[in-house]
């Protein structure tokens, strides 16, 4: 008899974290061997609503049903016999082999020790030949590929014997051929084993293929619930992502990538990084050389989870080896490397394995605290991966064991290399090969992040404990007029990204800190915003004003201050009064409790300027640090 209990259901469920809501009056119920797949833009709710169900997160409002009770009555241990939940993280599996890893799902059976019985053996046993993984029992898991692990990890999940298997994004960093595998276990799981399965997916093709139903977030709420024929059905899928009507009829052939994201109000293409094309152009010069013909066009999944596919350039070929090239689209944030050939030329070689290296264009690394070791071509982890894993799907696919050497090349590298810092940082001679998703995205403020933290390692694996933080051109100006950049200490500009930049010095070990800036940016400090953009934030009027008001200013003066058009002015106005030291003195004491409480331990201080009137104030700790510099500095030390 079939078994059509109800294992999971969601009652006008509202989830979030604290008093934020992320997404309401969710209403769903999955049954046994049941398939539902959760779609819809990043931000829309699919992960927290999963933790949700999951029992990592409490509802703000509503219920969760795990076999007709409610969740927050089911004790840990039982909650664990009856769902599983396999999420983005990726654990590190530290010693443990593949089947310790897998075994660990037998915890909520063991008791405290732990110590396996027999059945729990058997049961490790028995869930590993069903994902497949049984052969890498004994593997190392740190050592095995992200398509292995996720066989691993789904093995485990399977090991707490569920009746709900719970995913979230699982096919992220799978090449195809692992996501059709997957989503062809998850379709057996419900339909042969009676499981009820949620998953959430990016990629469309894969959605599809689920078949079952599909459940669409968008803006925190339920967009559509259906069947993937009447998801699919229309231009629906274009409304929910907000896509151009049109861009999701191509058949999937190689006629320019298509995808969008929504930045400012405007609807920007997203473009492949570097380390994507090097990873495809490795691609077709591997089936190149180990078939004898190039394919008319090659596609990977990148770690962002979007696919891309494109045509070959630039092909060559004989006996020994291949070559060929991908054009590199920037979408709509071009930068210099857009439209540049990225090329991947694939050798035989004796040694088995696949070894990656840096060609004529591609910058060598000369200096430590990069992605790369000295020495090593400026090619990032991530392509690196890619590559490893795009030109290993190929040698399965062939069942070649061989060896081959891979060397990613770019011909206008040099060149290219010129408009970017990469001479500042230590990579000479041509490009980096980068990208940590493989996705470009439009005005995303992450690049410059990361340059940011990348300076601050570099400062650090250089030998420096003490940074000076400031956000532009205005900040390096004022430290020279202070004498502040002759004590050897690196100046690292921030932009407005102060809070992260605070975060990777924490992170980093960093004993001091001196963060130097204007007024019109620090000011907002003072209100706990450390992300200083205006988009973000313009309270620089209010937090004067209050500050005037609390100093005893009058009712009078702060309506002023309220219509004054920068800090400058508003300064004008307390000195007329005054009252500018006063609240200037408020205003430091405040920024350095903000700077103190973001920076967790770090002796941390801040300098306040103007361009107009110099130096504002500094707060205790930024006192001490200058003075002890320069006292050293006198000393000779």
């Amino acid at each position: 008899m079939t078994d059509t209990r109800l294992l999971l259901e969601t009652r006008s469920l509202t989830v979030g974290y604290g008093e934020r809501i992320v997404a309401s009056a969710v209403d769903a119920a999955i049954k046994a061997g049941e398939l539902l797949v959760l779609l819809g833009p990043n931000g829309s709710g699919k992960t927290t609503l999963l933790k949700t169900i999951a029992g990592q997160l409490a509802p703000l409002h509503g219920a969760v049903f795990l076999a007709g009770k409610d969740l927050n009555t089911v004790s840990g241990s039982d909650r664990s016999k009856k769902l599983s939940l396999l999420s983005t993280e990726r654990p590190a599996g530290e010693l443990m082999t593949c089947r310790e890893v897998v075994s660990a799902g037998r915890y909520p059976y063991t008791g405290r020790l732990g110590i396996l019985s027999d059945r729990d053996r058997e049961v490790a046993e028995r869930c590993m030949e069903r994902m497949g993984a049984l052969e890498l029992a004994e593997t190392p898991f740190d050592s095995i590929s992200d398509g292995q692990r996720q066989r691993v990890l789904l093995a485990r999940a399977l090991c707490q014997e569920p009746e709900v298997l719970v995913l979230d994004e699982p096919a992220s960093y799978l090449d195809i051929r692992y996501q059709l595998e997957l989503v062809e276990a998850l379709k057996r799981l419900s339909r042969e084993d009676g499981l009820a399965v949620v998953v959430s997916l990016h990629e469309l093709d894969l959605a599809r293929r689920c078949g079952g139903r599909i459940l669409c977030l968008r803006e925190g709420r339920v967009d559509r619930l259906g069947t993937a024929e009447e998801i699919f059905a229309g231009d629906y899928l274009e409304k929910l992502f907000s896509l151009p009507a049109g861009s999701l009829q191509n058949t999937g052939a190689p006629e320019g990538f298509s995808h969008y994201v929504q930045s400012e109000g405007k609807r920007l293409r997203c473009g492949y990084t570097t380390g994507t094309c090097a990873a495809l152009a490795a691609s077709g010069a591997a089936r190149a050389l180990l078939t004898g013909a190039f394919p008319e066009s090659v596609s990977l999944v990148t770690p962002k989870g979007i696919r891309v596919e494109v045509p070959l350039e630039a092909c060559e070929q004989d006996e020994t080896r291949a070559a060929c090239g991908v054009r590199k689209d920037a979408g709509d944030d071009v930068d210099c490397t857009a439209g540049a050939l990225i090329c991947a030329e694939v050798r035989f070689r004796q040694k088995p394995g696949v070894e990656i290296d840096g060609g004529a264009g591609v910058g060598r690394v000369t200096k430590p605290g990069l992605d790369q070791p000295v020495g090593a071509a400026a090619i990032n982890s991530t392509p690196r991966r890619m590559i490893l894993e795009a030109v290993e799907a190929v040698c399965r696919t062939v069942e070649y064991d061989g060896g081959l050497q891979v060397t990613v090349s770019v011909p206008q590298g040099e060149e290219l290399a010129k408009k970017t810092l990469n001479g500042d940082l230590g990579v000479l001679g041509g490009i980096s090969i980068l990208g940590t998703s493989g996705i470009v995205e439009p005005m995303s403020h992450q690049a410059l992040v990361d340059t940011i933290a990348l300076e601050l390692r570099q400062a650090y694996a250089l030998g420096h404990r003490r940074v000076i933080l400031t956000p532009g051109n205005y900040g390096t100006a004022f430290l020279r007029e202070q004498g502040l950049d002759a004590f050897g200490v690196p100046v690292v500009k921030c932009s407005n990204y102060i809070g992260d930049a605070l975060d990777e010095a924490v992170s980093l070990g960093y004993e001091e800190l001196l963060l130097a800036g204007h007024l019109g940016k620090l000011i907002k400090l003072a209100g706990g915003i450390m992300n200083t953009h205006s988009r973000q934030a313009d309270c620089r009027r209010e937090l004067i004003t209050a500050h005037a008001a609390v100093c005893g200013g009058s009712r009078e003066l702060c309506q002023a201050l309220m219509e004054c058009a920068t800090t400058d002015a508003c300064l004008e106005l307390l000195e007329r009064e005054g009252r500018m030291e006063q609240v200037m003195e408020s205003l430091i004491g405040e920024i350095g409790k903000h700077l103190q409480k973001r920076a967790q331990g770090i002796q941390a201080g801040a300098m306040v300027f103007s361009n107009e009137r110099g130096l504002l104030g500094v707060t205790p700790e930024a006192k001490t640090m200058t003075d002890r510099w320069r006292m050293a500095a006198g000393e000779g030390k």
